[in-house]
Protein backbone atom coordinates (compact mmCIF):
# COMPACT_ATOMS: atom_id res chain seq x y z
CA UNK A 1 0.00 0.00 0.00
CA UNK A 2 1.53 3.37 -1.00
CA UNK A 3 2.52 5.74 1.76
CA UNK A 4 0.63 8.96 2.42
CA UNK A 5 2.64 12.13 1.91
CA UNK A 6 3.36 14.85 4.44
CA UNK A 7 4.73 17.63 2.25
CA UNK A 8 6.72 20.51 3.71
CA UNK A 9 7.17 23.44 1.36
CA UNK A 10 10.37 25.33 2.14
CA UNK A 11 13.63 24.35 3.83
CA UNK A 12 14.18 27.44 5.94
CA UNK A 13 14.20 27.49 9.73
CA UNK A 14 10.51 26.67 10.04
CA UNK A 15 10.47 24.01 7.34
CA UNK A 16 13.52 22.18 8.69
CA UNK A 17 12.16 22.28 12.24
CA UNK A 18 8.82 20.87 11.09
CA UNK A 19 10.48 18.10 9.08
CA UNK A 20 12.77 17.02 11.92
CA UNK A 21 9.96 17.13 14.48
CA UNK A 22 7.78 14.96 12.25
CA UNK A 23 10.57 12.50 11.49
CA UNK A 24 11.26 12.07 15.18
CA UNK A 25 7.60 11.78 16.16
CA UNK A 26 6.18 9.43 13.53
CA UNK A 27 7.70 6.37 15.15
CA UNK A 28 5.89 3.16 14.19
CA UNK A 29 3.66 5.11 11.78
CA UNK A 30 6.62 5.92 9.51
CA UNK A 31 5.74 2.89 7.39
CA UNK A 32 2.44 4.61 6.52
CA UNK A 33 3.65 8.17 5.91
CA UNK A 34 6.47 9.73 3.93
CA UNK A 35 7.85 13.17 4.77
CA UNK A 36 8.74 15.11 1.62
CA UNK A 37 10.76 18.31 1.96
CA UNK A 38 10.46 20.58 -1.10
CA UNK A 39 12.80 23.46 -1.88
CA UNK A 40 14.38 24.99 -4.97
CA UNK A 41 17.82 24.83 -3.38
CA UNK A 42 19.97 21.96 -2.16
CA UNK A 43 20.96 23.88 0.96
CA UNK A 44 19.59 25.87 3.84
CA UNK A 45 20.72 29.50 3.90
CA UNK A 46 21.71 30.66 7.38
CA UNK A 47 20.19 34.10 6.91
CA UNK A 48 21.33 35.69 10.21
CA UNK A 49 24.90 35.72 8.87
CA UNK A 50 24.15 37.34 5.50
CA UNK A 51 25.23 40.79 6.65
CA UNK A 52 28.58 39.35 7.74
CA UNK A 53 29.16 37.78 4.33
CA UNK A 54 28.51 41.16 2.69
CA UNK A 55 31.11 42.79 4.94
CA UNK A 56 34.07 40.47 4.26
CA UNK A 57 36.57 41.85 1.69
CA UNK A 58 37.16 39.70 -1.38
CA UNK A 59 40.84 39.20 -0.66
CA UNK A 60 40.18 37.98 2.89
CA UNK A 61 38.21 34.78 2.26
CA UNK A 62 37.41 32.73 -0.84
CA UNK A 63 33.86 32.51 -2.13
CA UNK A 64 33.84 28.75 -1.52
CA UNK A 65 34.77 29.27 2.13
CA UNK A 66 31.99 31.83 2.51
CA UNK A 67 29.51 29.39 0.98
CA UNK A 68 30.59 26.63 3.34
CA UNK A 69 30.01 28.92 6.32
CA UNK A 70 26.44 29.94 5.46
CA UNK A 71 24.97 27.36 3.04
CA UNK A 72 24.20 24.16 4.94
CA UNK A 73 23.69 21.17 2.60
CA UNK A 74 20.26 19.65 3.14
CA UNK A 75 21.82 16.23 2.69
CA UNK A 76 23.82 16.84 5.89
CA UNK A 77 20.59 17.60 7.74
CA UNK A 78 18.32 14.78 6.54
CA UNK A 79 20.79 11.91 6.00
CA UNK A 80 19.77 9.01 8.22
CA UNK A 81 16.31 10.46 8.82
CA UNK A 82 12.99 9.44 7.27
CA UNK A 83 12.82 12.55 5.09
CA UNK A 84 12.89 12.65 1.30
CA UNK A 85 14.14 15.82 -0.34
CA UNK A 86 12.62 17.01 -3.60
CA UNK A 87 14.45 19.81 -5.44
CA UNK A 88 11.50 21.60 -6.98
CA UNK A 89 9.44 24.79 -6.91
CA UNK A 90 5.90 25.20 -5.61
CA UNK A 91 3.55 26.77 -8.17
CA UNK A 92 0.04 25.97 -6.96
CA UNK A 93 -2.35 24.02 -4.76
CA UNK A 94 -5.59 22.11 -5.24
CA UNK A 95 -6.94 21.93 -1.68
CA UNK A 96 -10.15 20.14 -2.67
CA UNK A 97 -8.12 17.36 -4.30
CA UNK A 98 -5.28 17.51 -1.74
CA UNK A 99 -2.67 17.99 -4.44
CA UNK A 100 0.36 20.26 -4.74
CA UNK A 101 1.58 21.57 -8.07
CA UNK A 102 5.35 21.59 -8.55
CA UNK A 103 7.18 23.09 -11.51
CA UNK A 104 9.15 19.97 -12.47
CA UNK A 105 7.39 17.10 -10.72
CA UNK A 106 3.85 18.10 -11.59
CA UNK A 107 1.09 17.10 -9.17
CA UNK A 108 1.98 15.53 -5.84
CA UNK A 109 -0.73 14.17 -3.55
CA UNK A 110 -0.60 15.06 0.13
CA UNK A 111 -2.29 13.94 3.30
CA UNK A 112 -0.89 16.94 5.15
CA UNK A 113 0.96 19.98 3.88
CA UNK A 114 2.99 22.68 5.66
CA UNK A 115 3.64 26.06 4.06
CA UNK A 116 7.05 27.35 5.16
CA UNK A 117 8.12 29.28 2.06
CA UNK A 118 9.66 32.20 3.92
CA UNK A 119 9.35 35.78 2.69
CA UNK A 120 10.39 38.10 -0.10
CA UNK A 121 11.52 41.72 -0.06
CA UNK A 122 8.73 44.27 0.22
CA UNK A 123 9.44 47.46 -1.74
CA UNK A 124 6.04 48.97 -0.86
CA UNK A 125 5.61 50.11 -4.48
CA UNK A 126 8.12 52.92 -3.95
CA UNK A 127 9.15 54.08 -7.45
CA UNK A 128 12.72 53.11 -8.33
CA UNK A 129 13.42 51.24 -5.10
CA UNK A 130 13.56 47.72 -6.53
CA UNK A 131 15.70 49.01 -9.42
CA UNK A 132 18.33 50.93 -7.47
CA UNK A 133 18.12 49.49 -3.96
CA UNK A 134 20.26 46.51 -2.93
CA UNK A 135 18.27 43.77 -1.15
CA UNK A 136 19.94 41.30 1.20
CA UNK A 137 17.97 38.06 1.02
CA UNK A 138 20.33 35.62 -0.72
CA UNK A 139 23.99 34.65 -0.80
CA UNK A 140 24.36 36.27 -4.22
CA UNK A 141 22.75 39.45 -2.86
CA UNK A 142 25.48 39.55 -0.21
CA UNK A 143 28.29 39.13 -2.74
CA UNK A 144 26.81 41.73 -5.09
CA UNK A 145 26.52 44.25 -2.27
CA UNK A 146 30.03 43.45 -0.99
CA UNK A 147 31.52 44.06 -4.43
CA UNK A 148 29.71 47.38 -4.82
CA UNK A 149 30.90 48.55 -1.40
CA UNK A 150 34.50 47.62 -2.18
CA UNK A 151 34.41 49.66 -5.37
CA UNK A 152 32.98 52.63 -3.49
CA UNK A 153 35.59 52.40 -0.72
CA UNK A 154 38.41 52.50 -3.28
CA UNK A 155 37.16 55.64 -5.01
CA UNK A 156 38.56 59.06 -4.26
CA UNK A 157 36.51 61.31 -2.03
CA UNK A 158 33.78 60.44 0.42
CA UNK A 159 30.94 58.05 -0.32
CA UNK A 160 27.32 58.10 0.78
CA UNK A 161 25.65 54.85 1.84
CA UNK A 162 21.98 54.88 2.83
CA UNK A 163 20.35 51.95 4.60
CA UNK A 164 16.57 52.11 4.30
CA UNK A 165 14.94 50.46 7.29
CA UNK A 166 16.29 50.45 10.85
CA UNK A 167 14.86 47.15 11.99
CA UNK A 168 17.24 44.41 13.19
CA UNK A 169 18.67 43.74 9.70
CA UNK A 170 19.29 47.41 8.95
CA UNK A 171 20.91 48.08 12.31
CA UNK A 172 23.20 45.04 12.09
CA UNK A 173 24.19 45.91 8.53
CA UNK A 174 24.98 49.51 9.45
CA UNK A 175 27.24 48.52 12.35
CA UNK A 176 29.12 45.93 10.30
CA UNK A 177 29.44 48.03 7.16
CA UNK A 178 30.98 51.08 8.83
CA UNK A 179 33.81 48.85 10.05
CA UNK A 180 34.10 47.35 6.56
CA UNK A 181 34.61 50.74 4.95
CA UNK A 182 37.13 51.85 7.55
CA UNK A 183 39.16 48.64 7.06
CA UNK A 184 39.15 48.89 3.25
CA UNK A 185 40.13 52.55 3.28
CA UNK A 186 42.91 51.90 5.82
CA UNK A 187 44.35 49.16 3.59
CA UNK A 188 44.83 51.59 0.70
CA UNK A 189 47.90 53.19 2.23
CA UNK A 190 49.08 55.47 5.04
CA UNK A 191 48.21 58.62 3.09
CA UNK A 192 44.55 57.73 2.70
CA UNK A 193 41.85 59.22 4.87
CA UNK A 194 40.21 56.49 6.92
CA UNK A 195 36.44 56.17 7.49
CA UNK A 196 35.56 58.83 4.94
CA UNK A 197 32.46 56.97 3.73
CA UNK A 198 29.33 58.26 5.46
CA UNK A 199 26.60 55.84 6.42
CA UNK A 200 23.01 56.84 7.24
CA UNK A 201 20.17 54.75 8.66
CA UNK A 202 16.73 55.90 7.52
CA UNK A 203 13.64 54.71 9.38
CA UNK A 204 9.98 55.57 8.73
CA UNK A 205 8.96 54.97 12.35
CA UNK A 206 9.61 57.38 15.19
CA UNK A 207 12.47 55.25 16.55
CA UNK A 208 14.91 52.61 15.37
CA UNK A 209 14.08 48.96 16.04
CA UNK A 210 10.30 49.51 16.12
CA UNK A 211 8.57 46.99 18.35
CA UNK A 212 11.62 46.33 20.54
CA UNK A 213 11.97 47.22 24.21
CA UNK A 214 13.57 50.43 25.49
CA UNK A 215 16.77 48.78 26.72
CA UNK A 216 17.82 47.35 23.37
CA UNK A 217 16.70 50.47 21.46
CA UNK A 218 18.68 52.80 23.73
CA UNK A 219 21.82 50.65 23.70
CA UNK A 220 21.68 50.15 19.94
CA UNK A 221 21.20 53.85 19.25
CA UNK A 222 24.17 54.76 21.46
CA UNK A 223 26.35 52.12 19.82
CA UNK A 224 25.48 53.31 16.31
CA UNK A 225 26.25 56.90 17.24
CA UNK A 226 29.59 55.85 18.72
CA UNK A 227 30.40 54.18 15.39
CA UNK A 228 29.68 57.44 13.55
CA UNK A 229 26.45 56.33 11.88
CA UNK A 230 23.83 58.98 11.18
CA UNK A 231 20.25 58.12 12.15
CA UNK A 232 17.16 59.63 10.54
CA UNK A 233 13.85 58.52 12.03
CA UNK A 234 10.29 59.49 11.07
CA UNK A 235 11.59 59.74 7.51
CA UNK A 236 9.79 58.02 4.64
CA UNK A 237 11.25 57.40 1.19
CA UNK A 238 8.95 58.60 -1.57
CA UNK A 239 10.98 57.66 -4.65
CA UNK A 240 14.47 56.72 -5.79
CA UNK A 241 16.44 57.44 -8.94
CA UNK A 242 19.98 56.46 -9.89
CA UNK A 243 21.64 59.15 -7.78
CA UNK A 244 19.11 60.62 -5.36
CA UNK A 245 16.51 59.66 -2.77
CA UNK A 246 13.40 61.82 -2.47
CA UNK A 247 11.80 61.82 0.97
CA UNK A 248 8.13 62.51 1.65
CA UNK A 249 8.99 65.77 3.41
CA UNK A 250 10.45 67.05 0.13
CA UNK A 251 14.12 66.63 1.06
CA UNK A 252 16.39 65.19 -1.64
CA UNK A 253 19.56 63.32 -0.72
CA UNK A 254 22.36 62.05 -2.97
CA UNK A 255 23.69 58.54 -2.45
CA UNK A 256 26.18 56.08 -3.89
CA UNK A 257 24.72 52.85 -2.49
CA UNK A 258 21.20 52.27 -1.17
CA UNK A 259 20.59 49.09 0.85
CA UNK A 260 16.93 48.24 1.38
CA UNK A 261 16.02 46.39 4.58
CA UNK A 262 12.69 48.15 5.10
CA UNK A 263 10.42 45.15 5.10
CA UNK A 264 9.44 41.71 3.87
CA UNK A 265 6.15 40.17 2.80
CA UNK A 266 4.69 36.75 2.20
CA UNK A 267 5.61 35.23 -1.18
CA UNK A 268 3.30 36.28 -4.01
CA UNK A 269 2.90 32.62 -4.99
CA UNK A 270 0.61 32.12 -1.97
CA UNK A 271 -2.13 33.82 -3.99
CA UNK A 272 -2.24 30.70 -6.19
CA UNK A 273 -3.14 28.36 -3.32
CA UNK A 274 -6.89 28.90 -3.32
CA UNK A 275 -6.65 29.36 0.45
CA UNK A 276 -7.85 32.37 2.44
CA UNK A 277 -5.34 35.22 2.39
CA UNK A 278 -4.84 37.96 4.95
CA UNK A 279 -4.54 41.61 3.93
CA UNK A 280 -0.75 41.34 3.52
CA UNK A 281 -0.85 38.17 1.43
CA UNK A 282 -0.05 35.52 4.04
CA UNK A 283 -2.36 32.59 4.81
CA UNK A 284 -5.05 33.05 7.43
CA UNK A 285 -4.47 30.49 10.17
CA UNK A 286 -6.25 29.46 13.36
CA UNK A 287 -4.66 28.82 16.74
CA UNK A 288 -3.73 25.30 15.63
CA UNK A 289 -1.84 26.79 12.65
CA UNK A 290 -4.33 25.24 10.23
CA UNK A 291 -4.66 27.37 7.10
CA UNK A 292 -8.18 28.61 6.40
CA UNK A 293 -9.57 26.76 3.39
CA UNK A 294 -7.25 23.79 3.82
CA UNK A 295 -9.87 21.60 5.52
CA UNK A 296 -7.55 20.81 8.42
CA UNK A 297 -4.90 19.23 6.19
CA UNK A 298 -2.87 22.38 5.39
CA UNK A 299 -0.76 24.27 7.92
CA UNK A 300 1.11 27.56 7.62
CA UNK A 301 4.00 28.85 9.73
CA UNK A 302 6.44 31.73 9.94
CA UNK A 303 6.04 34.48 7.36
CA UNK A 304 3.40 32.40 5.58
CA UNK A 305 0.98 32.48 8.53
CA UNK A 306 -1.26 35.41 9.45
CA UNK A 307 -1.47 34.75 13.16
CA UNK A 308 -1.80 37.48 15.77
CA UNK A 309 -0.64 37.52 19.35
CA UNK A 310 -4.12 37.64 20.88
CA UNK A 311 -2.77 38.68 24.27
CA UNK A 312 -0.78 41.62 22.93
CA UNK A 313 -3.28 42.40 20.19
CA UNK A 314 -0.63 42.74 17.50
CA UNK A 315 1.07 40.59 14.84
CA UNK A 316 3.75 38.20 16.00
CA UNK A 317 7.36 39.20 15.27
CA UNK A 318 8.68 37.69 12.06
CA UNK A 319 11.79 36.14 13.54
CA UNK A 320 13.41 32.72 13.71
CA UNK A 321 12.32 31.70 17.25
CA UNK A 322 8.67 32.33 16.34
CA UNK A 323 8.94 30.36 13.09
CA UNK A 324 10.57 27.43 14.88
CA UNK A 325 8.00 27.46 17.68
CA UNK A 326 5.15 27.49 15.17
CA UNK A 327 6.81 24.69 13.21
CA UNK A 328 6.96 22.45 16.26
CA UNK A 329 3.28 23.04 17.06
CA UNK A 330 2.20 22.44 13.44
CA UNK A 331 4.22 19.21 13.30
CA UNK A 332 2.82 18.02 16.63
CA UNK A 333 -0.72 18.71 15.43
CA UNK A 334 -0.10 16.64 12.31
CA UNK A 335 1.18 13.84 14.52
CA UNK A 336 -1.87 14.26 16.77
CA UNK A 337 -4.19 13.91 13.77
CA UNK A 338 -2.36 10.78 12.64
CA UNK A 339 -2.39 9.17 16.09
CA UNK A 340 -5.87 10.31 17.13
CA UNK A 341 -4.70 12.60 19.91
CA UNK A 342 -5.90 16.09 20.90
CA UNK A 343 -4.37 19.02 19.04
CA UNK A 344 -2.58 21.83 20.82
CA UNK A 345 -2.91 25.57 20.29
CA UNK A 346 0.03 27.76 19.48
CA UNK A 347 0.42 30.10 22.44
CA UNK A 348 2.93 32.91 21.86
CA UNK A 349 5.46 33.63 24.57
CA UNK A 350 5.41 36.93 26.42
CA UNK A 351 8.84 37.67 24.96
CA UNK A 352 11.22 35.90 22.63
CA UNK A 353 14.99 35.98 23.20
CA UNK A 354 16.86 38.13 20.74
CA UNK A 355 20.51 38.86 19.95
CA UNK A 356 21.49 41.94 17.95
CA UNK A 357 25.05 42.06 16.58
CA UNK A 358 26.53 45.56 16.34
CA UNK A 359 29.98 45.06 14.83
CA UNK A 360 33.46 44.17 16.12
CA UNK A 361 32.43 41.38 18.47
CA UNK A 362 29.82 43.56 20.13
CA UNK A 363 26.23 42.41 20.54
CA UNK A 364 23.14 43.04 22.62
CA UNK A 365 21.39 39.97 24.00
CA UNK A 366 17.85 40.42 25.30
CA UNK A 367 17.02 37.14 27.01
CA UNK A 368 13.66 38.30 28.41
CA UNK A 369 14.74 38.80 32.02
CA UNK A 370 18.49 39.12 31.39
CA UNK A 371 20.27 41.77 29.33
CA UNK A 372 23.84 41.23 28.14
CA UNK A 373 25.91 43.67 26.08
CA UNK A 374 29.34 43.99 24.50
CA UNK A 375 31.69 41.02 24.11
CA UNK A 376 29.61 38.80 26.43
CA UNK A 377 26.62 39.53 24.19
CA UNK A 378 28.66 38.49 21.16
CA UNK A 379 29.56 35.23 22.96
CA UNK A 380 25.84 34.60 23.50
CA UNK A 381 25.33 35.09 19.76
CA UNK A 382 27.92 32.42 19.01
CA UNK A 383 26.30 30.00 21.45
CA UNK A 384 22.88 30.61 19.87
CA UNK A 385 24.32 29.77 16.46
CA UNK A 386 26.02 26.64 17.79
CA UNK A 387 22.80 25.55 19.49
CA UNK A 388 20.91 25.79 16.22
CA UNK A 389 23.54 23.91 14.24
CA UNK A 390 23.67 21.12 16.83
CA UNK A 391 19.87 20.85 16.68
CA UNK A 392 19.88 20.03 12.95
CA UNK A 393 23.28 18.42 12.29
CA UNK A 394 25.54 15.71 13.69
CA UNK A 395 27.76 17.23 16.39
CA UNK A 396 31.00 16.99 14.44
CA UNK A 397 29.52 18.66 11.35
CA UNK A 398 27.85 21.34 13.47
CA UNK A 399 31.13 22.21 15.17
CA UNK A 400 32.92 22.31 11.81
CA UNK A 401 30.51 24.90 10.36
CA UNK A 402 30.41 26.88 13.60
CA UNK A 403 34.19 27.16 13.85
CA UNK A 404 34.41 28.19 10.22
CA UNK A 405 31.91 30.99 10.85
CA UNK A 406 33.91 32.29 13.81
CA UNK A 407 37.21 32.22 11.91
CA UNK A 408 35.97 34.33 9.02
Amino acid sequence: MPKKNIVILGAGFGGITAALTLAKGLGERSDEYEIILVDRHQHQLYTPALYEIAAIPRQSVSTDTLKNSILIPLSDIITGKAIRFLADEFIGLKPADKRILLRSSGEVAYEFCVFALGSETNYFDIPGLNTYGYPLKTFNDALRLRNAMEELAKKEGSGEVIIGGAGPSGVEIAAEFINFFCAIEASMGPGEKICRTRLTLVEASAEILPGFGPWIVRRARNRLKDLGIRIRTATKIQSVDQNHILYQDGAREPYDILVWTGGVKAPAILSSTGLVLADKGSLMANDYLEAAGGNGFVFSIGDNAALSDHLAGKPLPGNIPVAEAEARVAAKNILAAIKGRPKQKFIPRDAYPFVLALGRKYALADLAHVHISGLPGWCVKQLVELRYLVSILPLRRALQIWRLGIRI
